[in-house]
């Protein structure tokens, strides 16, 4: 009954008194039979044994009293036997608790009155024989009826009540202490009772306390395995599965029935992990945390898995899924390891997998590195957008591991830079068709966004064979190669040689005595004339930088402004060069403009305004005497930052000149977005015009347009005397070339003063060097 009531406490709340009326109502029904029958068979023995009487009312008495208690008797055992054992109506308990204590009220006081009545006639042996039969009853009631000690006191008062009344009446010494006896014996038996009743009573709250505890934890297992994402397993002492709840069988996806005895092993697949959970289930030790991935599963799922063995030789524990943790690792260490825009190796992955390479090789083994990056690939970026250049990226990478085997590595080293590394191929002509299948592929169009592009890529290979390698040596060298690619034309691959590393000893040394010259200021600046076609005046000059080196004599521009331009030293040389060019400008009489270029990079400076007012301040030129060339990617790069700055520089009166034009894009966008005061015609379309008629029609549509526009032109390069005529019937404003000048420096002018150009008689003759005409 109890169990049931406390299984029943999720749906109701009793009190502990009541559970303890529950307990002490099913102790009678089990127990009160014994004393019933006890109790009849005593009544019947007493009358037996009583002397026998003459008159009718003794007989009667002795007929009834054992009868009546038989009676009760009876009922007190109807009663036990009728009794629910698993009722939860404590309105039914109580009702049955307290017929039992009627019954039992009844049999006493019967008893005390049948004592009272036949103690008065027994003799000696009988009253012994009676004294037995109390002190029997009354051990029996202390240990059936401890349950009720009501009952059991009810009982030893009425007993010890009709032995003293018996004795009373027979008035005999013996008599006397006979009853002091029964009372005494009666007070201990009493006492007994009361102890015996309140360690009953103990006892049921110690079980109540730890019952109440186990449903509790009961509860709290429950709801843990119904709601967490743990659950609880338990094997035998062979480490296979018993008493496999449902929760562990939902989450290994698989049917009690089939798992229940299997070895817990068995469900998870082959490994280092699986084989430490089996040693330990084995040695019977605690272990905590152990992941293994489970069996039978093509996307993974992952436990972790605690357990502690106990003393009846089985072993609990708890497991947990961490799948979502587990591919939530996964995916960081493939972020961390691999490019998030196209998938492929990153620059640490693929420097740790080339090491590694190099490290393992032996004698004859040889790898080879192909280092890569997309021809003008910053300019697409610039102009179509970030979203478009990384679509543009995400095919490139398609296609450049679409010509590798599977087990070559492909590495986005960061912006358009790649990387591949080859290390099972035959010979080094394997290697380069591999580099050459990649430019081939990449040359395809590209359908980006609607749009067709078209780009190339370079390619560097460096081989390394045997041991004891590099990666920072053979990167270098594939790096190397790659910018021997570029300077052949792009759009090509070439192979790393050792003259390679020399010339690039040689820039760094040139860079290095870059720095020493900005400091020292080892610069000459020289100027050749811009002459006005129609009448073959002096319109200005333009300001050419030559480094006068200590050891190697006078450095050409191309030599060393791309060293400056990639180091950044190209600001402050390009404000020694400014500063100077103004100021001995100023100091011409009569009044020519002096041209100046300036370097996309310079013009992203914040210190090129300052600089400028600054020289113009100090040597009061007019700024109109002052025309700043700048190319199309001053415009490409940063165009509205770019175009703020020229419009604050126009401001000041400097003029703006927009050179090269025709060798990029030539967007027409370019002469919208800005007034430019003069355009440059490169001297690629000069170079061929006698023989190709588009690089005349290209002439004409540029001074046609600038003509409409109000610009000025330039046509530089002239080198013969059939370029010259040819322009002067093209509308050309200005020429520039060695046909007509070389460069020249300060001091080969006269005073100072800068000549005037002959009369169109004289340097259409060929005339190479003007003289002062003043």
């Amino acid at each position: 009954m109890i169990g049931r009531i406390m299984g029943a406490k999720q749906e109701a709340v009793f009190s502990r008194d009541e559970l303890l009326l529950a307990r002490r109502l099913a102790d009678y029904a089990t127990r009160a039979p014994i004393a019933a029958m006890l109790s009849g068979l005593s009544a019947m023995i007493a009358c037996a044994i009583a002397p026998m009487q003459t008159h009718s009312l003794w007989h009667g008495l002795c007929a009834l009293w054992p009868a009546i208690i038989g009676v009760i008797s009876v009922a007190r055992v109807w009663q036990a036997g009728r009794i629910q054992h698993d009722t939860i109506d404590f309105g039914y308990i109580r009702k049955q608790v307290g017929l039992a204590h009627v019954l039992a009220f009844a049999d006493a006081l019967f008893w005390g009155l049948g004592l009272g009545f036949i103690g008065t006639m027994l003799d000696l042996a009988a009253l012994v024989t009676i004294c037995v039969l109390l002190a029997g009853m009354l051990t029996a009631s202390t240990v059936n009826l401890r349950s009720m000690p009501t009952v059991g006191i009810a009982l030893t008062v009425s007993l010890a009540a009709g032995g003293c009344v018996a004795g009373l009446l027979r008035g005999g010494h013996a008599d006397l202490a006979a009853m002091s006896v029964l009372v005494f014996y009666a007070l201990v038996v009493l006492h007994c009772i009361r102890v015996d009743a309140a360690d009953y009573e103990a006892r049921f709250k110690a079980e109540f306390t730890v019952g109440e505890n186990t449903e509790t934890i009961r509860m709290l297992l429950h709801d843990y395995e119904a709601q967490s994402a743990d659950w609880l397993w338990q094997v035998d002492g062979s480490g296979c599965l018993i008493d496999v709840s449902d929760r562990f069988s939902e989450a290994a996806c698989r049917p009690k029935s089939e798992i229940e005895g299997r070895e817990i092993v068995g469900l998870f697949r082959a490994g280092m992990q699986r084989e430490q959970l089996a040693s330990r289930l084995l040695r019977r030790e605690p272990f905590r945390d152990i992941t293994l991935e489970l069996d039978g599963f093509d996307n993974g799922r992952w436990w972790t898995l605690s357990a502690t063995p106990r003393d009846d030789g089985t072993i609990r524990g708890v497991a947990r899924d961490v799948t979502a943790s587990r591919r939530t690792e996964q995916r960081v260490a493939f972020m961390a390891h691999h490019d998030g825009l196209t998938g492929l190796a990153n620059r640490f992955l693929f420097g740790e997998t080339l090491s590694g390479q190099l490290a393992r090789q032996r004698s004859g083994d040889i790898c080879a590195l192909l280092y890569l990056d997309l021809d003008h690939f910053k300019s697409i970026n610039d102009t179509l957008g970030h979203s478009c250049g990384d679509l543009l990226l995400t095919e490139a990478a398609r296609r450049i591991s679409s010509k590798v085997k599977g087990h070559d590595l492909v590495a986005r080293l960061g912006g358009d830079e790649f990387a591949v590394l080859l290390t099972r191929f035959r010979d080094r002509e394997e290697a380069l068709n591999v580099a050459e299948r990649i430019v081939a592929a990449i040359v395809e169009p590209f359908r980006i966004e609607g749009q067709k592009l078209n780009i190339s890529t370079s390619v560097g290979v460096a081989f390394f064979k045997g041991q004891g390698g590099k990666a920072d040596d053979l990167l270098r060298q594939a790096d190397l190669a790659l910018y021997a690619a570029k300077a052949r034309g792009r759009s090509c691959f070439a192979q790393f040689e050792p003259w390679m590393e020399e010339k690039e000893r040689e820039r760094a040394a040139l860079e290095a005595d870059l720095r020493t010259a900005i400091q020292e200021g080892q610069f000459a600046l020289h100027f050749q004339p811009l002459i006005k076609i129609e009448n073959g005046r002096i319109a200005g000059f333009e300001a050419l930088v030559r480094w006068e080196h200590p050891r190697f004599g006078v450095v050409m521009p191309g030599e060393f402004i791309p060293i400056a331009e990639d180091t950044g030293l190209i600001i402050p040389l390009g404000e020694w060069i400014m500063r100077n060019a103004i100021k001995q400008a100023a100091g011409w009489r009569d009044g020519q403009r002096v041209a100046i270029n300036l370097s996309p990079i310079q013009l992203r400076s914040a210190r090129l305004l300052p600089m400028l007012i600054n020289s113009i301040a100090e040597t009061g030129m007019d700024p109109s005497r002052i025309e700043l060339e700048i190319t199309e990617n001053v415009l490409m790069q940063d165009s509205e930052v770019n175009i703020a700055t020229l419009h604050k520089i126009r401001d000041l009166g400097v003029r703006i000149s927009l050179d090269d034009f025709g060798t990029g894009y030539s967007s027409l966008n370019y002469l919208r977005s800005f007034p430019f005061d003069k355009i440059k015609i490169d001297k690629c379309f000069v170079n061929d015009l006698e023989r190709r008629e588009d690089c005349q029609a290209i002439i004409r549509a540029v001074t046609s347009l600038a003509g409409t526009l109000g610009i000025d032109t330039v046509a530089e390069g002239i080198e013969r005397e059939e370029q010259l005529n040819w322009l002067q019937g093209a509308g050309v404003t200005e020429v520039q070339g060695f046909y007509i000048s070389y460069p020249f420096n300060v001091e080969e002018l006269s005073d100072g003063r800068p000549f005037e150009g002959k009369r169109d008689d004289d340097w259409r003759r060929g005339t190479r060097r003007l003289t002062n005409a003043a």
